[in-house]
């Protein structure tokens, strides 16, 4: 319902109303780290260059809201990004190594680092953006100071992550590397084998997050799994419409 009402609103009223809903939950945590977040980003970061990088793209972003020329508007993404930082209690610890798989534009790994965690983040090699993709992605983490925690990776079917190092946290959000709407998205054997490999790269003590995308014309009722690869994933962690947590093997044991 929220939705639809939030659709008959122009869409800067719109933004505007869930810009006020993600500061009314931040405030529920009752944490000075958190509503501190973003004056700390905006120290240091170039945010008058997002705001002419939003400004530019605007005919982009009116001729397709989905596309990454979206992400031009720090003024919510940077707020959204501290309210996944807050879901994941980022802000009750410090000193954490966090991988972020397909870390875009970079918000998310600028809110970890300015709550005091270590991070580092990949995604696909600039040839495999698109235009808007390459420009907002590349200006984004260039203004934010995270361009030097952002490497290129490609994650293929099947194929160990070309990764080094233990982490203890990784997270992957709104997740297209599964072939995502494609002929060949994944099904229980792929992720059966990256969560396998994932999981070895953490720390003991550690945990993966991931948050999948709807394909309801794919999966019906279930939206974002097949049968197999859901009780796959509540095999190894907890399943919470598409948000999965998976601790590392041996937590709590």
């Amino acid at each position: 319902m929220r939705e639809v009402l939030l659709a008959l609103l122009p869409r800067p009223l719109a933004r505007w109303v869930e810009i006020q809903k993600l500061s009314w939950q931040l405030r529920r945590y009752r944490s000075p780290a958190l509503l501190k977040v973003t004056s700390l980003i905006a120290r240091t970061a170039d945010l008058d260059r997002i705001d002419r990088l939003r400004r530019e793209l605007q005919p982009a972003y009116r001729a397709d809201p989905v596309s990454a020329a979206k992400y031009a508007d720090h003024r919510f993404w940077l707020p959204f990004n501290v309210h996944r930082a807050a879901a994941l209690g980022l802000h009750a610890q410090t000193g954490l190594r966090i991988l972020d798989l397909g870390c875009g534009p970079g918000y998310f790994l600028a809110v970890a680092r300015a709550l005091g965690h270590e991070c580092c983040g990949v995604d696909l090699p600039e040839s495999g953006f698109s235009p808007v993709e390459r420009r907002v992605y590349g200006e984004i983490l260039e203004a934010l100071g995270c361009r030097h925690l952002a490497s290129p990776l490609t994650i293929e079917r099947m194929a160990p992550l070309a990764l080094e190092g233990q982490y203890d946290l990784i997270t992957a959000f709104w997740i297209c590397f599964n072939r995502h709407r494609q002929p060949d998205e994944w099904g229980a054997p792929e992720w059966r084998f990256f969560i396998q490999d994932a999981l070895g790269r953490l720390r003991p003590g550690g945990s993966m997050f991931l948050e999948l995308n709807a394909h309801p014309e794919r999966y019906g009722a279930l939206r974002w799994y097949d049968p197999d690869t859901l009780a796959h994933l509540r095999s190894v962690g907890t399943v919470e419409k598409n948000r999965v947590r998976i601790p590392a093997p041996g937590h709590g044991s």
